[in-house]
């Protein structure tokens, strides 16, 4: 009987050191493991730049445009930022030369794809609506490019009577554009993506009245009908 429980007492040592082997061995080469893991971490590149940014939509939602649409009444009225610039027919044109007028200012650039030319549309909507007060002087249509390098006065002039419009088309030199658009709060960057050059810029409108107040302001891709009252009623208030 005692034999029997010796040699019992016997296997469960044996066993207990193989369990103990074992338990070793799995430890042993799970440190192994995640030494060989670290390594490989470290060893892997750094991030790989595959040309992808972040949009300036993501800052900038005023250049998304479809998805900002904003009507503001600015009170009180501030003056609008003064401007000297080149026309689509090549003559200067500034801000002191539409005194008097009602003057909606926006910027667009002409190889834009998408919202520009839904605007240069509400513009031309515009135009027809207020035939006669344009033929008149008392409304002027004017848009500012942000994209001075392609948009030279030639350009702008095809680009207006391709169109048919009869806005004024304003371009100059890059200094002299980067000083308006600061002046208006216009953000504006130009980014060569694939093999074309793309514009990210605010779409920001304004409306003066004739004494060069900015009385309205509107972000994004608004409707003719959204601006035309406002039109409407600068005109209406218009000393004759």
């Amino acid at each position: 009987m005692v034999g029997l429980q010796q040699e019992r007492a016997a296997e469960a040592v044996h066993a207990s050191g193989r369990i103990g082997l074992a338990v070793a061995m799995a430890m042993a080469l799970f440190v192994a493991l995640t030494g060989l893991g670290v390594y490989a971490l470290r060893s892997l590149p750094g991030p790989v730049d595959h040309g992808f940014h972040e949009s300036p939509a993501v800052r900038h939602p005023e250049v998304a445009g479809f998805r900002v649409v904003k009507r503001e009444v600015v009170q009180p009225p501030t003056a609008a930022y003064s401007f000297r610039l080149v026309g689509h027919t090549g003559a200067p044109v500034s801000l002191g030369d539409l005194a008097g007028k009602v003057v909606l200012l926006g910027f667009v650039y002409t190889n834009c794809p998408e919202a520009c030319p839904l605007l240069t549309e509400a513009y031309l909507q515009l135009q027809e609506r207020f035939a006669s007060q344009m033929e008149r002087g008392e409304l002027a249509l004017v848009f500012i490019t942000t994209d001075p390098e392609h948009d030279t006065p030639s350009v702008l002039q095809d680009y207006t009577l391709g169109r048919g419009g009869k806005w004024l088309f304003l371009s100059g030199d890059l200094p002299s554009l980067q000083g308006v658009w600061d002046g208006y709060q216009v953000y504006r960057k130009s980014r060569k993506d694939l093999r074309e050059v793309v514009v990210y810029h605010s779409y920001k409108t304004f409306l003066f009245d004739g004494q060069g107040m900015i009385r309205y302001q509107y972000e994004g891709v608004w409707q003719q009908g959204t601006v035309a009252p406002d039109i409407q009623e600068l005109l209406e208030a218009a000393p004759r």
